[in-house]
């Protein structure tokens, strides 16, 4: 724990595609003083290094293709490196989750509506997001959620079971924080 605040001084951020990772992140590294490593940004350099874009696809390639050469654990391992308290969010992985268990860490899931999620997937106008189907949407969480093989693999359902906080990110932003801070107080 840290001393300013009954937080954790560790916390993991994984859910659903859109549905408040970052910002929640964002809020607890504004407010509370937190590091924030977003594994989804070390993907991205990664993949633009590799293969100069950052379409989804080609992130999903790259972060295998981390996974392979260094290990399921590989990003939150190098998260783990930065300076506490520290949230890590964009987690995908069963090893992942476990990775940042084994150092102490707190695991929050966080989901919200499907449509609304889709909305604000929308909204953010990143890459190509904007211009997929609501059902081009769900066909791609729905690979994203299940079917892995193993601990390397992106299974946000394995993600989900494996946490210790859930939210929903169907309301505001003030009540979705509250509702955050508050169960994130009570580990």
């Amino acid at each position: 724990m840290s001393t300013s605040n009954k937080l954790p001084d560790l916390i993991g951020i994984g859910g659903t595609f859109a549905s408040g990772k970052d910002s929640l992140a964002r809020v607890l590294e504004e407010q509370f003083g937190f590091t924030h490593i977003s594994t989804s940004n070390m993907v991205r350099a990664e993949a633009m290094k590799r293969y100069g874009n950052i379409e989804r696809p080609t992130l999903q390639k790259t972060a295998i293709e981390l996974r392979e050469e260094s290990g399921s654990d590989i990003l939150v391992k190098k998260a783990l490196d930065s300076t506490r308290p520290l949230i890590v969010s964009g987690i995908r992985t069963a090893g992942e989750v476990k990775a940042l268990k084994a150092a102490g860490g707190v695991m929050v899931f966080v989901d919200a509506d499907p449509k609304l999620r889709y909305e604000r997937m929308k909204n953010r106008l990143r890459d190509d997001e904007a211009l997929i189907t609501f059902d081009e949407f769900i066909a791609r969480e729905t690979k994203e959620v299940s079917g892995a093989k193993t601990d390397a693999d992106q299974n946000i359902g394995a993600v989900r079971e494996l946490s210790d906080v859930f939210l929903e990110n169907n309301g505001s932003v003030d009540d979705f924080i509250a509702s955050a801070i508050r169960e994130l107080n009570k580990k």
